[in-house]
């Protein structure tokens, strides 16, 4: 697979009408208001709103590799607020593009070693795809589950 196959089908999974084969990550965020976004079935299940963070780490963790930093997975303590979801949806979108944009400016070799890691670039990049799927699957059962869906 190449670098911008795997660039597009991250950005074709994360974007608004875009999804791969079903509805894309925005897509599937369309409409959660805060409650909706703090609901969880049962206590150790992770809300809509805790998954949106989780993905935003994920991202941020790859980016600091772009910016030749060392990378290291932290996941902010967000504020539970009605704001904090909005504002936590608007850095779900800057933190993509500024991902989607580094990946295509910068060279690199998907055969390569990730910093710090025992897996290529090419591997990381195919797990961010992944990983968008995953947790949009998640937020769809999370709304089904509320009668959202």
């Amino acid at each position: 697979m190449s670098k911008n196959l795997l660039i597009d089908s991250i950005d074709r999974a994360f974007k608004r009408g875009e999804g791969l084969w079903a509805e894309s990550l925005l897509d599937t965020l369309k409409g959660i208001n805060f409650e909706q976004a703090i609901w969880k079935p049962k206590e150790n299940v992770k809300s809509i709103f805790e998954i949106v963070n989780h993905v935003i780490s994920g991202k941020e963790y790859i980016i600091s590799a772009l910016e030749g930093k060392t990378p290291s997975y932290e996941e902010e303590k967000k504020e539970i607020s009605e704001s904090s979801w909005k504002e936590t949806l608007e850095k779900l979108e800057e933190v993509h593009n500024k991902l989607i944009n580094l990946l295509k400016e910068k060279d690199i070799n998907l055969e390569e070693k990730f910093p710090g890691e025992d897996f290529t670039w090419g591997y990381m990049l195919y797990g961010v795809l992944a990983h968008d799927c995953y947790h949009t699957g998640q937020i769809v059962i999370l709304k089904d589950l509320q009668g959202l869906g």
